[in-house]
C-alpha cells in the first residue's frame, strides 16, 4: 500500500503525476455559434436576450445568488483561460472537452443537428486547435441517430476527437433502443468510445412527476445524474447493445460511483431469473460491464468513514475508473478529491491507472 502524504506535499505530488481529466464543459454563448451555424438558426442567435437556445428547467443553481456561475463561464471562454484556470492551476496535463450541449431533448430536431455540427466545429476550431494536448469530444444529438452517425464519421480522421458525447438525461427512447444502433455501429467503426452526460436540466423530461414535486434544487440534484445513468445502462444491458457491440467502448460520466455495484449485482438478479427478456446477452451484466464499461470519479462522493470510498473503488475495480473534474461547474472535484483516497489505500500502479492510464487506453491518447 502506498504511504499518505502532508497536506503541503499535495500540489507537489499532483505537479509530478500526468493527469487526464475526462470531463470538462465549456460555456459556449449563442452569439459565439453564430459563424458555425446556417440561417434560419443564426438568425435567432442573435438576439441579446437569448442566454441559451435550450430548454432550461426553472431550477436555482447559484444557491440564491451565492454561487458566482459568471466567473465559471469566463474559466472556459476562451482556450488561453481553460489552460490558465485548469491545466496549470489544477495541474491537468490532458483535458478532454466536450461542449455539454443538452440538445438531445431539443423539440425540433433539424436545429439541434446544426448545433451538433456548429458546436463541434467551434471545439476544433477555438479549443483543439490552440493546444495540442487538449483533446474532445464530439457532441451527437439522438432526435435523428442517421445524422449523430455522419457527424461521427464527419469528425473521425480528427486526431483531437477522441469520443462521441450524449447527454443522456431525457433521450426518448432510451439510448439502448435499437434505432441508436446506427450511432454505434460508427463509433465502432471508428474506434470512438461513446460518453454518457447526464444532469439535472432535461430532468424535467426524465422524472417529470419527481421534477415538479421535489421543491429543492437539492434534491433533484442527487437523483437526476444517477437515475439517468441507470435507466441508459439498463436499456443497453437489456437490449443487448454490448453484445451487438463488443468492440466498443462506454463511458459514464458524472453520476459518481456508489450506483455501479448496485446495478451490476441487480441486473445480474434480473437477467438470471427473466434472461429471456434480453436475449442477446451471451454473459452476465457484470462480465459486460467490466469488459466494455468504465466510470468517471466526479462526483466521488464524501463517506463519514473514508475506506468505505476504497471499498467502492475495490468493488468496481480500479482498472474501469477513470479521473474527471467536471470542471468549471459550481461542484467540481478537485483532483486531490480523488487522489487522497488513491495514495491512501492503493498501490502506485494502480494510482497510475485511474489517474491517466485508463483513461489513455480507453481514448486511445498519444501521451
Amino acid at each position: 500500500m502506498s504511504q499518505s502524504t502532508s497536506a503541503d506535499d499535495k500540489p507537489a505530488i499532483l505537479e509530478q503525476e500526468t493527469l487526464v481529466d475526462t470531463d470538462v464543459h465549456l460555456a459556449i454563448a449563442p452569439d459565439e455559434l453564430r459563424p458555425y451555424i446556417d440561417d434560419p438558426y443564426a438568425k435567432r442567435l442573435e438576439s441579446t436576450r437569448i442566454t441559451s437556445p435550450l430548454p432550461r428547467d426553472g431550477w436555482d443553481r447559484t444557491l440564491f445568488g451565492k454561487i458566482d456561475q459568471k466567473e465559471e463561464l469566463e474559466n472556459v471562454s476562451t482556450a488561453e483561460r481553460l489552460q490558465e484556470s485548469l491545466c496549470e492551476e489544477f495541474y491537468v496535463d490532458y483535458p478532454i472537452i466536450n461542449t455539454f450541449a443538452l440538445i438531445t431533448r431539443l423539440p425540433e430536431s433539424d436545429f439541434a443537428v446544426a448545433l451538433m455540427e456548429a458546436y463541434n466545429d467551434l471545439l476544433l476550431d477555438q479549443f483543439l486547435d490552440e493546444y495540442d494536448h487538449f483533446y474532445g469530444m464530439a457532441t451527437l444529438t439522438s432526435q435523428k441517430p442517421h445524422r449523430a452517425a455522419e457527424e461521427i464519421e464527419r469528425l473521425a480522421d480528427e486526431d483531437q476527437i477522441v469520443g462521441a458525447y450524449i447527454h443522456s438525461t431525457g433521450p426518448n427512447p432510451p439510448l439502448g433502443d435499437s434505432a441508436y444502433d446506427v450511432i454505434y455501429r460508427a463509433a465502432e467503426k471508428n474506434d470512438l468510445p461513446i460518453a454518457y452526460h447526464a444532469s439535472v436540466n432535461g430532468f424535467m423530461y426524465e422524472f417529470p412527476r419527481q421534477n415538479q414535486s421535489l421543491e429543492r434544487f437539492l434534491s433533484t440534484h442527487v437523483l437526476a445524474h444517477a437515475w439517468s445513468q441507470m435507466l441508459t445502462l439498463t436499456s443497453l444491458l437489456v437490449n443487448g447493445t454490448p453484445q451487438k457491440f463488443p468492440d466498443l467502448d462506454f463511458l459514464f460520466l458524472e453520476a459518481g460511483l456508489g450506483w455501479v455495484p448496485y446495478m451490476m449485482y441487480r441486473l445480474n438478479k434480473e437477467v438470471s431469473i427473466r434472461r429471456s427478456e434480453a436475449p442477446l446477452l451471451e454473459k452476465s451484466p457484470e462480465e459486460y460491464i467490466r469488459d466494455q464499461f468504465a466510470f468517471a470519479s466526479q462526483p466521488i462522493g464524501e463517506p463519514n468513514n473514508p475506506s468505505d470510498m476504497s471499498d467502492l473503488i475495490d468493488m468496481i475495480g480500479a482498472e474501469s475508473l477513470v479521473f474527471a473534474s467536471d470542471y468549471p461547474h459550481w461542484d467540481f472535484d478537485h483532483p486531490e478529491a480523488l487522489d487522497k483516497h488513491l495514495r491512501r489505500h492503493f498501490e502506485a500502479d494502480e494510482r497510475k491507472q485511474v489517474l491517466h492510464q485508463n483513461a489513455a487506453d480507453l481514448l486511445n491518447l498519444n501521451i
